[in-house]
């Protein structure tokens, strides 16, 4: 890839193959400590098995009650890539908490040119409940194929 500057045109050895975005607002709650998926994936198919693939994402909507706090994972089909990605999300020691975030960022090497699908699970780490997507908060992933 090329960029041109005033001083001239810089060379890079990257490109961008592919961006692929999945996002949901479904409400979802638990009070579980076992991980269950919250309904955000997506899907990418590596052009080649040498390309990398940039994660971004954010949790939205985040809302404990009681003095609580939850955890979330990131996994590559069924492997755990990012096995916390906030183990205190939502805790304050506050009775509630409503309206946080929690982002997270991977680049990951699949070495694969199957369909690979990237998913969020979260679970509950202490006493009461907590939800996330609350009030139709947006939950979003974004998938971007790097070339080698």
């Amino acid at each position: 890839m090329a960029i041109n500057f005033p001083e001239g045109t810089q060379n890079f050895p990257t490109k961008v193959i592919q961006i692929v975005q999945g996002n949901t607002t479904t409400f979802f709650n638990t009070s579980s400590s076992t991980m269950a998926d919250i309904g955000l994936s997506a899907s990418i198919t590596p052009s080649s098995s040498s390309n990398r693939v940039l994660i971004f994402g954010n949790i939205g909507g985040i809302e404990t009650s009681g003095s609580n706090y939850g955890g979330a994972r990131l996994l590559r089909d069924s492997t755990s890539i990012i096995a916390d990605i906030d183990s205190g999300i939502g805790f304050t020691g506050d009775s509630t908490r409503q309206g946080t975030n929690s982002s997270f960022f991977m680049n990951d090497t699949p070495s694969s040119t199957s369909s690979i699908t990237y998913k969020i699970q979260f679970r509950c780490l202490a006493g009461g409940s907590i939800s996330v997507q609350t009030n139709s908060s947006r939950s979003a992933i974004i998938l971007m194929e790097i070339e080698a």
